[in-house]
């Protein structure tokens, strides 16, 4: 029979209380107030289980308050923690997750001193997963973060209040176990590409990457992946060489899209873009005209999106003390911009788009409910803070309002350099993904490997939906269906 252990906390005002605290159910009312200078603990029976699930609602009482459940706890004495410890910081309402004094991975959300906020966090063997409903009217909420980590198998489970005051109410800790379907995927899922440009086509997948090799190559190209899981990926060579093309080296970021049966590949070559054609997806594709886009500003990553009338827009980065995203119509010969359209969309200026260069750049556009998101990837690809955040405009050529959370998906201590990306629905076209890449490891860049995450939007009660990713991921994950 399944035992459940569950924990009251029934206590207010306590000032550096310890001690282990347990009973038969939660009351929702009832809380503990943790406050003082320092280091506050609060003891947690777990019944002798490692693994398990703690919930509980969380008040950050001023916004200094860094507060949240410390488990697998080693060592708590002042300064020498050892452990991992999950939780809300005020100071810049983010969620974070530490190991000892390191970050593992951090994420704001829409929480603010003095609510009460909902958390949730499963801890089944070594994979972490932590849920922060700071989103009431959301049905289905991702979680904030999806670990894994071996360092600690065991230890104390407490509440932690490391700075400023908190109140914790409702707590629960049961056995928990995770349970997966029988048929899961683990990222990354192929290696050697970079850049992912995605295309499904007739039930397949069809991924375009700057290849990455692990042993240099005599051929510069774009290099094709094909798949029809968006998980086992069949390489196919090059679809594009550069004996075909204008340019002689840096063949990057390419983007397909299909138009009356032919097909249109986008790609950097040179710190330009060109264009080349196929009749098939599978190509070889050619240039015509062996020669750039124009003008001469248009550099690096390129998208077209199609708007629901048919006009077509196209993306890029332009070059300017940093990597800025540029917008345009699109003409109709599908190789050039009309040059009276030109704008800039997206300049690099916020913290999380200038670590060791000002970048943004990989610009995605997704419609919905009548809003234009434009996605994109900020600071330097080789950072390992290289991350994902996204801008809304109620026109593909903007203005644009970048999210006030963003980035929507950052790198972690399990995985590095997770953006520049493609979004894409799911064989089903029930579900949405983002295709991305990630560094070879925690030390090398490449070659850079592909990886696959869901995304949601997350409706709101007022302003547009807020889309959310779950990941980067590095445990076991459910099929794409």
């Amino acid at each position: 029979m399944k035992r459940y252990f569950f924990l009251l906390l029934a206590f207010t005002g306590l000032m550096g209380c310890d001690g282990e605290t347990s009973a038969s159910s939660a009351g929702g009312a009832s809380s503990i107030n943790l406050s003082g200078i320092g280091d506050k603990w609060k003891a947690l029976n777990t019944g002798g289980y490692d693994s398990y699930v703690v919930q509980a609602e969380i008040k950050l009482v001023g916004k200094s308050a860094v507060a949240g459940v410390a488990f697998r706890v080693n060592n708590r004495s002042d300064g020498d923690f050892r452990g991992y410890y999950t939780g809300l910081r005020g100071a810049d309402h983010s969620v974070f997750l530490m190991e000892d004094s390191s970050e593992m991975a951090r994420r704001k959300v829409s929480i603010q001193p003095g609510q009460w906020v909902p958390i949730r966090l499963e801890v089944s063997r070594d994979n972490f997963v932590f849920y922060v409903n700071d989103n009431p009217v959301a049905d289905n909420q991702f979680p904030k973060y999806d670990a894994v980590d071996d360092t600690y198998t065991g230890g104390e489970l407490v509440l932690r209040v490391v700075s400023g005051d908190a109140e914790f109410r409702g707590v629960t800790v049961e056995p928990y176990e995770k349970s997966l379907p029988a048929m899961t995927y683990k990222n990354p899922v192929r290696s050697g590409c970079a850049d992912p440009g995605l295309l499904k086509h007739e039930g397949e997948y069809y991924a375009y990457c700057t290849y990455t090799p692990d042993f240099p190559t005599m051929v510069n190209g774009i290099r094709l992946y094909k798949s029809k899981d968006m998980v086992n990926w069949k390489d196919q060579g090059f679809v594009l060489k550069n004996e075909d093309s204008w340019g002689e080296s840096r063949f990057w970021a390419p983007d397909i899209v299909e138009r009356d049966g032919m097909f249109y590949l986008y790609y950097a070559v040179d710190e330009r873009i060109a264009v080349a054609q196929a009749d098939s997806p599978m190509g070889p594709f050619k240039q015509k005209v062996q020669e750039p886009m124009v003008p001469e500003s248009i550099k690096i990553d390129a998208y077209v999106f199609e708007d629901d009338d048919g006009k077509r827009y196209f993306y890029y980065v332009g070059f300017d003390n940093g990597n800025h995203i540029w917008g345009a119509e699109l003409a109709d010969d599908m190789t050039s911009v009309k040059p009276e359209t030109m704008k800039k969309m997206i300049s690099p200026v916020e913290p999380w788009e200038t670590h060791m260069a000002n970048v943004a750049e990989g610009a995605e556009i997704i419609k919905h409910k009548g809003v234009y998101y434009l996605t994109y990837s900020g600071s330097h690809f080789e950072s390992p803070h290289y991350s994902v955040g996204y801008a809304t405009a109620s026109h593909p050529l903007g203005p644009w309002k970048k999210y006030e959370n963003n980035p929507i998906m950052k790198s972690t201590s399990y995985a590095h350099g997770t953006a520049h990306h493609s979004l894409v629905e799911s064989p089903s076209g029930d579900e949405l993904f983002i295709v991305y890449h990630q560094h070879n490891d925690l030390v090398t860049t490449e070659p850079r490997q592909m990886a696959i995450d869901r995304m949601q939007f997350v409706p709101q009660e007022n302003g547009p939906d807020i889309l959310e990713a779950w990941g980067p991921t590095v445990s076991p994950q459910p099929m794409p269906y």
